[in-house]
């Protein structure tokens, strides 16, 4: 008897085979495992911490340490911005090397050209400077520079005579025969009034004279110009006559430190730039105290943000004349508004026997149609559109009194400076002082208050006699 083949065997006789269970491990994230990762987290957050306290890094070599020790301050305008953080002796004992960290945000004063000294007490002729440091610690001071970041500097042996030096600012150099009051820290002057100081003195790279640096504030740098003329004014002059002795001395600063002054003619020129050089003169020229070289005095012409405006130039022409014919013209200066053009009357219109036919109005390089307009006290509005949109009829005024003012004419020369003093009210308008060199170039010029930019009137030159005429709300108004 044949048995069958069970389930349990092949056919072939061979046994079958049976499936087996694989057990896989089960992985899972061991809290043991997360501390290496946060000690590493937190070791990159302590070296991030201690490298950004540490600051940028610098050295500055001085000749002297003036009792400068580390710990003490670095400060910009009285602001600590850093820390001293070793001294030492520079190699061949010659000078004092201090390692400073300045603070992250200070690192742009780490500029080549940036200027180091120590803030100790010291008593000059200048007058006393670090007296906060006579009690108190020392520091180093630092005013910045303009150059590439750097790590080295070099300290200066004296604090500098103008510790920030401004966009703007001015300097240039003197040339002498002798010293005389040109000393480190003088005072320059014009009309008495300080407008600058004296940065260094010393011989010219040949000996043949003495060379001064001279620093002359922003606001005071439309003084200098081609023409400008220096000359000494330290010391004491002394006059003996028969009613007695006459002593005169330019201020008692001077009398100690000497000092410079400076004056500058009507007819000066233009103004120059830094790294100019003028030839001092022994003796103040006679007449200087009668010159009037009009300069915009002041930080800016204008306050900050406030828009110019730009005058057009215009030029009417025609002929007149019936049985001889002759060609006539004017030209000056318009501003073009919303409601038209504003300028001189006799700008924008021929005189009364004018053949009209023959009447060509020029205005910024267009030909325009003359027409007819509203006139009052020898301006004129005239509905003609050169340019869009023209000057904001909210940027003008009508002043209550004289104020400081300045012309502009044309956009290529400085600005005619207009002081309150020289105007005097006479009806509607500010008759300008005839010492003001004014001609028919400033035909129709603008007049701009300084303290605010806003158009206050329209200057007139008529016959050598120039007036401000204030403009009415009736020509601004749309």
């Amino acid at each position: 008897m044949t048995n069958k083949p069970t389930g349990s065997a092949k056919t072939d006789g061979s046994p079958k085979a049976v499936p087996q269970a694989v057990l896989k491990p089960q992985r899972r994230l061991s809290p043991a495992m997360l501390v290496p990762v946060a000690a590493l987290l937190f070791a990159g957050w302590l070296g991030y911490t201690a490298w950004v306290s540490r600051g940028y890094i610098i050295t500055v070599q001085l000749d002297q340490g003036h009792g400068i020790k580390t710990g003490h301050e670095v400060r910009y305008r009285g602001i600590t911005v850093g820390e001293v953080r070793k001294v030492k002796l520079a190699e061949g004992f010659d000078g004092v090397i201090v390692t400073v960290s300045l603070a992250t945000q200070a690192d742009q004063l780490a500029h080549s050209g940036s200027r180091f000294w120590v803030v100790r007490p010291q008593l000059g002729l200048e007058g006393v400077q670090g007296l906060e440091t006579l009690m108190g610690p020392r520091y180093l001071a630092v005013a910045p520079g303009l150059g590439a970041l750097q790590r080295h500097f070099i300290g200066l042996n004296e604090p500098p005579v103008v510790e920030t030096i401004e966009p703007g600012d001015l300097e240039i150099v003197l040339q002498a025969t002798k010293r005389g009051g040109l000393r480190r820290g003088a005072p320059v002057t014009y009309r008495q009034v300080p407008v600058g100081a004296v940065l260094s003195v010393g011989l010219a790279s040949d000996g043949g004279a003495v060379e001064a640096r001279v620093h002359i504030e922003k606001a005071y740098a439309q003084l200098v110009r081609e023409g400008t003329r220096f000359f000494s004014v330290g010391g004491l002059e002394a006059d003996v006559g028969l009613t007695g002795v006459s002593l005169e001395v330019e201020s008692l600063a001077a009398l100690i430190t000497g000092g410079v002054a400076l004056a500058t003619p009507p007819d000066a020129g233009e103004i120059v730039h830094t790294g100019h050089r003028f030839v001092m003169d022994a003796e103040p020229p006679e007449d200087w105290l009668t010159w009037q070289p009009m300069a915009v005095i002041g930080n800016s012409m204008l306050p900050p943000g406030a828009p110019v405006p730009t005058p057009l130039r215009a030029r009417i022409g025609w002929r007149q004349g019936f049985w001889i014919s002759r060609a006539k013209s004017r030209q000056g200066w318009v501003l073009q508004t919303p409601v038209g053009l504003l300028g001189p009357a006799n700008l924008l219109r021929p005189d009364e026997d004018a053949d009209s036919e023959t009447v060509v109005l020029e205005v910024g390089g267009a030909v325009v149609r003359s027409r007819p307009g509203a006139g009052h006290n020898g301006l004129m509005l005239v509905p003609i559109h050169v340019v869009q949109p023209g000057w904001p009829a909210q940027r003008h005024r009508s002043p209550s009194a004289p104020e400081d003012c300045v012309a502009i004419g044309d956009p290529t020369a400085t600005p005619l400076p207009l002081a309150a003093a020289r105007l005097t009210v006479l009806d509607e308008t500010w008759v300008i002082d005839p010492a003001v060199p004014v001609d028919d170039s400033w035909h129709g010029a603008v007049v701009v208050a300084r303290s605010d930019g806003f158009v206050v009137g329209i200057l007139l030159v008529d016959d050598g006699q120039a007036i401000v005429v204030l403009i009415p709300s009736s020509f601004t108004t749309p």
